[in-house]
């Protein structure tokens, strides 16, 4: 029977090739029979493709020979099965390892060769990946100019470069492939840091180096480090410091150890001298630290007698200071005070004169308003009798009206009357808001006041200085009468006032809302701008004494200082808040009745 008489094989012959991770091909020395699905995946070929290709067609032209030879040997010989490991080439042209392993059966009557393809790409490639590392490392070790050696984990030695040749004087050869690493220190076999590491015999590694300043590596974990002093090696032997480190693989498993060693010989001499000179220098230092210990004693207490006196002086200094910083601020505010108090004397007493004229023009006003109703009434009598003239008469006196345009005068006469009523009874409001304000006409008592009046008093006085800049918007709520200083209250509204007008910019008109309400005991009062606002530090020193932000004499320094204190008289609090670019708010907290202070009579 011929292969094209069966050709291919049905997969019905064969349900359990499907089902296996190799790649499995049948043939007969030709046309391959029969292929597996992972022998389609392998090869990059589907079914159909391998259905037309020659077994061997996969095979390098140097592998070809040797694949044929061994399964010819299964068509024509009962052989054993074989195995090999071989490379193929896909259908894209890359190569890719496999196990192959040859064998033979009779299906449908005729020896039939089956081929079971194992991919191990990936193991050839870590191989192939292992020995290049291993070859770089082999070259890094023996480039190295630091003596170093390696261990495998039978403790054999795999590499000794040619630093540690130079400096222990055994050649790599000698060294290579033998677990005598020991000789190159010691008469007698012991092991040597890296033999311990390998082992893991952490207490046999303190115990054989406790006395050598043995320590572990602040570098590498699992690493230690020693020195050691080695006598023959050179002429008057040397000084070495090791540091070994264990090897691991990719599981963490340690596979060996790598030490390297320092010849410090010169710096251990060299401490060795250094010790010499400090005991030298130390003595010397004893001898004059005897010698200083009186001088000292003697200077300690000159010293001690000094500081007193100049701590005496440094407290009687500050003390000093302090004063003198109380003095110029009570003379700054009493300046101040007085400026206040005799600007309010100025006010009140030109609020007293202008008073007098505005009450003779304001009782003459209110005359002149009567004797115009009593003349008008009259010119209608005389209006109502003109009837009973001749006509030229009458004619007479309509061309007088006419004229005078008379009955335009009638009108405007009483309007002009009202408007001047009006304007003198605003001036006797402002007169009057101005003696409240300053209050120099009576003594300073605490009373109940109205704080809405000081309010709108307060306001009406600042009105000139602050309709140029702002719109007021009054929102109060219901305030009892509250125990004050209502003068005092009002300088501090009137700053709160002008400053908020002095806080708009210059290219917009601003609104200052001022706001009142209850909480409790306490009554609150609310002066908001939106205005430039101020900086956190701006904001944080604005009420301490002779702190401005305006320019040379626009402002003391003095006007929220003095008012922080008026606040807290009144046993009250004053804060600020305030974000630049949206306004400042300072809101007035004062208690309804004030407590007496300690020791006031009751």
């Amino acid at each position: 029977m011929h292969d094209d008489d069966i050709y291919p094989l049905p997969a019905s012959l064969f349900p359990l090739a499907e089902s296996v991770s190799a790649g499995i091909a049948l043939h007969r020395g030709g046309k391959i029979l029969f292929a597996n699905r992972t022998m389609a995946r392998l090869t990059g070929c589907s079914p159909a493709e391998l259905a037309t290709l020659d077994y061997w067609a996969f095979f390098q032209p140097n592998a070809q020979a040797r694949i044929r030879e061994r399964s010819e040997a299964h068509l024509w010989d009962d052989a054993p099965v074989c195995r090999c490991e071989t490379a193929i080439v896909t259908r894209q042209g890359d190569l890719r390892w496999v196990e192959l392993s040859i064998s033979h059966q009779d299906i449908l009557g005729e020896c039939t060769v089956i081929d079971c393809f194992i991919d191990v790409t990936v193991r050839k490639q870590a191989e192939a990946a292992q020995q290049q590392a291993q070859q770089l490392l082999t070259q890094i070790i023996d480039g190295d100019p630091v003596p170093t050696l390696v261990i495998d984990a039978r403790h054999t030695v795999t590499h000794w470069n040619h630093a540690c040749e130079q400096v222990i004087g055994i050649p790599t050869s000698e060294m290579v492939g033998t677990s005598r690493q020991w000789a190159a220190f010691y008469p007698s076999e012991r092991p040597i840091m890296a033999d311990l590491i390998v082992s893991g015999k952490i207490d046999s590694l303190l115990h054989l180096y406790g006395d050598k300043k043995l320590r572990r590596s602040p570098v590498i974990d699992g690493a230690y480090e020693a020195e050691d002093f080695f006598p023959r090696m050179g002429e008057h032997g040397r000084w070495l410091y090791f540091t070994a480190a264990p090897l691991r693989n990719a599981l963490g498993e340690v596979i060996g150890a790598i030490e390297t060693l320092q010849d410090i010989t010169e710096r251990k001499n060299a401490e060795m001298e250094l010790r010499t000179m400090q005991a030298e220098l130390e003595a010397k230092v004893t001898e004059r630290t005897a010698q200083l210990q009186q001088a000292k004693a003697s200077l300690e207490q000159d010293i001690a007698r000094r500081e007193t006196a100049e701590t005496e002086l440094l407290k009687r200094y500050a003390e000093l200071t302090e004063l003198n910083c109380r003095l110029q601020e009570t003379q700054q505010q009493l300046v101040q005070s007085e400026k206040l108090a005799s600007i309010g004397q100025l006010a009140a007493g030109v609020a007293h004169e202008i008073n007098n004229p505005i009450g003779y023009v304001n009782s003459n006003i209110r005359s002149l308003k009567g004797y115009m109703t009593q003349m008008l009434e009259v010119l209608d009598v005389y209006e109502a009798c003109s009837a009973a003239l001749p006509a030229t008469e009458q004619a007479r006196i309509e061309a007088a009206r006419e004229a005078a345009d008379f009955d335009f005068l009638r009108d405007d006469i009483s309007q002009l009357i009202s408007e001047s009523q009006e304007g003198t009874e605003r001036v006797s409001k402002i007169v009057q808001d101005l003696r409240d304000f300053s209050r120099a006409d009576t003594s300073q008592e605490w009373q109940a006041a109205d704080l809405h009046h000081g309010l709108d008093s307060t306001l009406n006085i600042a009105n000139n200085e602050i309709k140029y800049k702002a719109d007021v918007v009054r929102e109060y709520g219901n305030l009892p009468l509250v125990e004050c200083l209502l003068p005092q209250l009002n300088q501090v509204f009137m700053n709160l006032f002008v400053n908020a007008a002095q806080a708009m910019p210059d290219d917009r008109h601003g609104t200052i809302t001022v706001r009142t309400g209850t909480a409790g005991d306490e009554v609150w009062i609310e002066v908001a701008d939106n205005g430039s606002g101020m900086p956190p530090e701006v904001r944080d020193r604005i009420f301490d004494p002779f702190f401005t932000t305006k320019p040379v004499g626009k402002g003391t320094g003095l006007g929220l200082s003095l008012s922080y204190g008026i606040i807290q008289k009144h046993q009250g609090q004053i804060a600020v808040s305030s974000t630049p670019g949206v306004g400042t708010t300072f809101r007035i907290t004062l208690p309804i009745h004030r407590q007496a202070p300690a020791g006031a009579p009751q």
